[in-house]
């Protein structure tokens, strides 16, 4: 082979090789674009992976905080030199604080209205019981004539006798007296068991209802003989049922002579008189007189200024209310006093020999149990007073 041919086949051999260099360049080239264009894709299918997940995980959180009970932020003061952050001490569960217990309100006793402070010239003139009936009639004409009122405390079951229920409807309708409670029997209610005490006030007021055919509101009570005014029974089923007071009186004209009579007018003084012949022939002369002393003969709730008794359509005979619960106040009890929890002292007394007494205890605080309550004081170490306080009554009657 001659050196010119050795040539030539040496140069093709080297444009081979860079043919092959520059296929190989080429293809090397194609496959570093090819990864790039691959890694762009998956790069770009990566991100919008994230983004749906970062989306499902906000929606998710956003859902959380809209259920989930908020709590309180902590603020956490920087502090000017870097320091290891603690773990938050758990703080303490609150102990709720029990609430406190009420304190029983005391009892509150109606008031036993002797007289009323006024200074005009009225006074009440009150009749109680209502036996007789032609007796009232004279009564009536003669507070009539000098233009004054009466106030009437019937006895409920009087009220069946013959005309006095029409007599009453008339006073009340036709001249504007005023009816008010006596109990139905004429009964000493401080005596009677409670149930007994309130059939006697509601049973009065339902024939008085019935006579004059409306539910006829009564204000004032009158105890038979104006004893038991400290009965807290009594008082306690009154206010139940929207009494404003005890009606007592400043001076009884049935057991006074004309001269303490007429002596005892002044303003606002309270008459007390029965239907009685004696107590008739008393007015016969007394009203007149008051009447041209200048005096008016009003009701008591005009001597007190308080509104005439409501009245409402006629609903027939109602049960009575049950009497509702209350805390004995443990009120003193002393010499002249008429109460129920009285016969319940002597009962314990006589039981433990402080008390002789013959038939049933009383209820009257009389010079017997005054004695009786002293040697039970002595005996128990109490201050010897002969008046039933609060320590008393609950060393005898609790224990």
């Amino acid at each position: 082979m001659t050196n010119k041919q050795k040539k030539a086949r040496a140069a093709a051999r080297r444009r081979r090789q860079r043919r092959q260099r520059a296929i190989l360049i080429a293809s090397l080239t194609l496959l570093v674009v090819v990864a790039l264009l691959a890694a762009t894709v998956v790069l770009r299918q990566m991100q919008k992976q994230n983004q749906r997940q970062a989306m499902a995980y906000q929606d998710t959180a956003i859902h959380a905080d809209a259920t989930r009970i908020p709590t309180p932020e902590v603020q956490v003061t920087a502090e000017p030199t870097a320091a290891p952050t603690q773990a938050p001490t758990a703080e303490p569960t609150a102990v709720p604080t029990p609430e406190p217990t009420a304190t029983p309100k005391p009892f509150v006793y109606l008031p036993v209205i002797h007289k009323a402070e006024i200074t005009e010239k009225r006074i009440a003139i009150t009749v109680d019981d209502l036996y007789q009936t032609d007796n009232l009639r004279t009564i009536v004409k003669l507070a009539l004539e000098q233009k004054g009122k009466l106030t009437l405390f019937p006895v409920g079951e009087n009220l069946e006798r013959s005309g006095l229920a029409e007599l009453v409807k008339s006073c009340v309708f036709d001249h504007g007296f005023e009816i008010e409670n006596h109990t139905y029997t004429h009964a000493r209610v401080f005596r009677l068991s409670e149930q007994e005490m309130a059939d006697e006030i509601w049973k009065q007021s339902q024939a008085v209802n019935k006579a004059l055919g409306v539910d006829y509101k009564q204000h004032f009570f009158r105890l038979m003989g104006g004893d038991g005014s400290s009965d807290q029974r009594t008082h306690n089923y009154l206010t139940q049922l929207g009494y404003l007071g005890i009606a007592y009186w400043t001076i009884s004209g049935s057991d006074a002579d004309m001269d303490q009579i007429k002596d005892a007018l002044s303003p606002g003084t309270i008459y007390l008189f029965h239907s009685t012949d004696a107590d008739t022939e008393k007015l016969k002369e007394f009203i007149p007189w008051a009447a041209k002393q200048g005096y008016k003969l009003v009701t008591m709730n005009e001597l007190l200024g308080l509104p005439a008794n409501d009245q409402a359509p006629y609903s027939g005979v109602q049960p009575a209310p049950q009497p509702q619960s209350y805390i004995p106040d443990y009120r003193t009890h002393k010499h002249g006093d008429y109460a129920y929890i009285i016969i319940q002292m002597q009962d314990r007394l006589r039981e433990l020999g402080y008390l002789d007494m013959n038939g049933e205890s009383t209820g009257y605080y009389g010079d017997k149990t005054v004695d009786a309550i002293s040697e039970f004081q002595r005996a128990n170490g109490l201050e010897v007073t002969g008046q039933a306080d609060e320590a008393t009554q609950k060393k005898l009657l609790l224990g």
